[in-house]
């Protein structure tokens, strides 16, 4: 037991990095950190949010994130796709950084962070925040308010969206301006998101 962290070790931790992530912000949304997780409104709805796990088995943290509302998550609830969604939820977007090795939230193969010892707890807080104001939370945000890096997320990992295909023609459609024909090019070679030729192919066909 002796790594482990003890509850009020853990409470230190957390409460630390809520200090941290005290003023994070992006524009068109209302970010606000609370304990254990990063929620993101829009038009004053809330509609996306990113956890911290703590998983006691590896005494480490995880990050979670789920878009669950907003404009693209809105359009794409009007469509009913003829395959299943690649998530069990009702999302149109959400991932874990559980075994993902791209090392964008801790430096670990196991896309986990180590439950930091009281000493480190500033460096972490530190680096958490580096990393959603990097990545995360530009990566949410464009899930919500589509931007010019939306279809390259969507690119990068396909399978973290619902139906890839409807979210990029709803994205698209919300904002024109984020696709080009570069893009759209690789979009429709990508099998992770073209899964059903005549129905995802007639979706990208206006854009």
């Amino acid at each position: 037991m002796g790594d482990f962290m003890s509850k009020e070790d853990r409470v230190y931790f957390e409460s630390e990095l809520l200090t941290e992530l005290g003023d994070l912000e992006w524009p068109g949304l209302s970010i606000k950190a609370v304990k254990g997780a990063v929620k993101f409104r829009w038009e004053k709805k809330l509609v996306a949010e990113l956890d911290f796990q703590y998983l006691v088995n590896s005494n480490a943290y995880v990050l979670n994130g789920i878009v669950f509302g907003g404009p693209i998550f809105d359009c794409c609830s009007e469509v009913n796709p003829p395959y299943k969604s690649n998530l069990g939820s009702a999302a149109c977007f959400s991932f874990t950084t559980s075994g993902r090795q791209d090392k964008k939230f801790g430096t670990s193969i196991y896309g986990t962070i180590s439950a930091p010892k009281r000493e480190d707890v500033g460096a972490i807080c530190a680096h958490v925040r580096r990393a959603l104001e990097s990545h995360y939370i530009p990566l949410m945000a464009g899930c919500i308010l589509p931007s010019s890096r939306t279809i390259d997320d969507v690119l990068a990992t396909p399978t973290d969206y619902a139906y890839p295909a409807l979210f990029i023609h709803c994205a698209v459609a919300y904002n024109s301006e984020i696709i080009s024909s570069e893009n759209l090019e690789k979009v429709k070679l990508n099998k992770k998101i073209i899964k059903n030729k005549d129905f995802d192919l007639g979706l990208l066909s206006g854009l």
